[in-house]
């Protein structure tokens, strides 16, 4: 059950089409078909069958050359980094802010965090990564922590 050589001449070429030798060498000329293995006289059957399917407009399965183990880590990092991202969206000051916060527990009133204005911190306590504690001080939740992580694993990349 051998299918004959996978390079053939521009007759065999032109019969494995049905036309004739003339009209294949017309085909190759306007790029109806591919042109021949570079150095030789012989065409790819599979090129050419190639071909037949993208004008017949079959769908073809592109192989972009990659091996499986390549495709797999290609997902596996695009996930990881997906799910390494910030995931509430903060401004600048918020997510240094909160930074700030994780890595330095003195960093607790509005006085000693510089820069910290009121609106920052309501921010922070609308979305859940700070409390307010009495007295005017803030704490840091275990949601805040995980996403200074990521905030700063962001920061640190770039």
């Amino acid at each position: 059950m051998t299918e004959g050589p996978r390079l053939i001449g521009r007759k065999e070429a032109a019969a494995y089409l049905g036309i004739s030798p003339t009209c294949f060498s017309m085909w190759v000329a306007s790029h109806k078909m591919p042109p021949a293995v570079p150095g030789t006289r012989k065409w790819d059957k599979r090129a050419i069958d190639a071909k037949l399917d993208e004008i017949s407009g079959l769908q073809v399965n592109h192989n972009s050359g990659q091996t499986d183990l390549q495709r797999w880590r290609e997902r596996r990092e695009t996930n990881s980094e997906a799910a390494n991202r910030p995931k509430h969206d903060l401004d600048k000051r918020a997510a240094e802010t909160l930074v700030a916060m994780s890595y330095n527990t003195d960093l607790k009133t509005l006085d000693v965090l510089p820069g910290v204005g009121p609106a920052t911190m309501a921010a922070l306590v609308r979305k859940g990564l700070v409390v307010e504690e009495t007295g005017s001080q803030f704490l840091i939740t275990d949601a805040g922590h995980e996403e200074a992580v990521r905030i700063f694993a962001e920061m640190m990349r770039r």
